[in-house]
């Protein structure tokens, strides 16, 4: 649930299913995209454009279901490959609907670090300190203990994406210029940690 928004997943979800409706659940967080997704009305199925996944959503009654595979008599729409949640073609205004509320704004870089330094602080080989420097604004944060801090530096928006769980990977913000401090034990746990707040763990 997001405020008065019913955002529902299948009992054993898949992991496209788990981050469409973590996405869907950042956007019920939006007022206006709130309520665009509360008034919403028919089902739509999605198709990965990296493998085999595909996903069900349902709108109805102010809410939405989400669920593996292609409801009978739907054509899955293509997503575009190594985007967020881009629609390689949207096909009349749910999709287009769909399509804006797949992908919210991002959330300040700030913002996204201390939230994901929330959902995984303590977590088996998360480090126990971090340090998040800014290179757009020349300002950093830290968590937790400094004294081998794994440190991620980068522009605000590649920190954001990286930190809010948008992209394939945490690899995937080293692409966007993202550039790390620390040992490949701790890239490994950042990885993971990445795929947590990207599923919605």
């Amino acid at each position: 649930m997001s405020g008065a928004v019913r955002i529902e997943t299948e009992a054993d979800p898949t992991p496209l299913v788990l981050s469409l409706a973590r996405v869907l659940r950042e956007s019920a967080d939006i007022p206006e995209l709130r309520d665009l997704l509360s008034g919403l009305t028919g089902t739509v199925a999605l198709r990965s454009g990296l493998d085999s996944q595909a996903a069900t959503l349902a709108f109805a009654d102010g809410g939405v279901h989400v669920r593996h595979g292609v409801d009978e008599g739907l054509e899955a729409i293509p997503l575009v490959p190594f985007s967020e949640y881009a629609l390689a073609a949207t096909p009349g205004p749910l999709a287009s609907a769909v399509e804006q509320l797949l992908n919210p704004p991002l959330p300040a870089w700030r913002d996204a670090a201390s939230s994901f330094w929330a959902a995984n602080q303590g977590s088996e080989g998360f480090p126990e300190g971090l340090r998040v420097v800014c290179q757009t604004e020349g300002q950093e944060v830290r968590f937790g203990k400094d004294a081998g801090a794994y440190e991620v530096h980068g522009p605000a928006e590649a920190l954001s994406t990286v930190f809010s769980g948008r992209g394939d990977s945490f690899a995937f913000g080293l692409a966007l210029g993202v550039t790390v401090v620390g040992g490949v034990g701790q890239l490994s746990a950042m990885c993971g940690a990445h795929w947590k707040v990207r599923f919605g763990g």
